[in-house]
């Protein structure tokens, strides 16, 4: 196995449909499944579920995405280092996580480069925990993370808030408006236990009167879009950060229900290390220029 196929399961998860994902790597349907074939002959397990709607990945699969995010990330990011070396580039590290990384960041790039075009933007997603960890050993210049850091030796800004929103997808037969009580009645999907995002969300249903050992969790995992293509399919209910839905609520493939009581928001924050020094001024006013813009600039 390789990078390339790593890559392009990864595309076939985001696109959540092989063939959409090899019209947009620009090769045969037939030649992506061939890959897909032989990536699942090698790691010995089927890694998506087919339906009607394309692809979504099973258990297996969701483990595989996983570690091919961090694999690929690792791998360009080598090449990028060895480009900058040789150019003596000036580069911003930066690490945030999975939702801000494919929700919110891409547009904020666009702007950011038509800015500082002489500066190149390494760019990494892992959880939040882990980006507390990089951050503090200094092995980052600027971390974006869900909820506050742990760590007090961190620099800590709150950059944006977003809401979470109960949604379904327009085929599952559920009434626009639930109450508490109606809620533990419908099957639920959620990210596993260990992430920061599920344990916010824990917290806030706890907050407003959930027991979170009544509500049928019909099963766990490890990324937002999973869960997102999941209830597209009309498998459950899922809460879900807005930023991640806007196009899907658009484009009518999911719907927010109602849930009096169940509004909640979680703020973003962006992490430093207290008096870290920058190369120069010009890279610690790109990074307030980031901190700036990325609530206006989501995609």
């Amino acid at each position: 196995m390789n990078v390339q196929n790593l890559k392009m399961f990864i595309k076939i998860v985001e696109m959540g449909s092989i063939s959409k994902a090899a019209e947009r790597m620009n090769i045969s349907q037939s030649a992506l499944s061939q890959q897909l074939r032989s990536m699942e002959l090698e790691i010995g397990t089927r890694l998506f579920e087919r339906n009607f709607n394309g692809v979504i990945p099973t258990d297996a699969g969701n483990i595989v995405h996983h570690h091919a995010m961090e694999i690929a990330s690792s791998y360009d990011r080598m090449f990028l280092d060895i480009s900058n070396a040789q150019n003596q580039n000036k580069t911003i590290h930066i690490i945030a996580n999975p939702c801000i990384y494919s929700y919110a960041l891409p547009c904020t790039l666009y702007h950011v480069k038509n800015n500082y075009p002489q500066y190149t933007l390494q760019m990494e997603v892992m959880s939040s925990q882990t980006i507390e960890g990089k951050i503090t050993k200094g092995q980052a210049d600027m971390g974006i993370i869900i909820g506050k850091p742990k760590d007090k030796h961190l620099s800590t800004r709150k950059i944006f808030t977003d809401r979470f929103c109960l949604v379904a997808g327009e085929k599952m037969q559920v009434p626009a408006k639930l109450t508490s009580e109606e809620l533990y009645r419908y099957p639920l999907l959620m990210l596993v236990k260990n992430q920061k995002t599920r344990q916010l969300i824990d917290k806030s249903l706890i907050k407003s009167g959930i027991q979170i050992g009544r509500l049928h969790i019909l099963y766990t995992l490890e990324s937002t879009e999973s869960i997102k293509l999941s209830a597209i399919n009309g498998f459950g209910l899922a809460f879900l950060p807005y930023m991640a839905i806007k196009k899907e609520l658009y484009h009518k493939q999911l719907r927010i229900i109602d849930c009096p009581g169940l509004e909640f928001e979680n703020d973003y924050y962006s992490i430093k290390r207290l008096n870290d020094v920058l190369a120069s001024p010009e890279s610690a006013k790109l990074i307030k220029y980031i901190e700036k813009i990325l609530r206006d600039t989501i995609c």
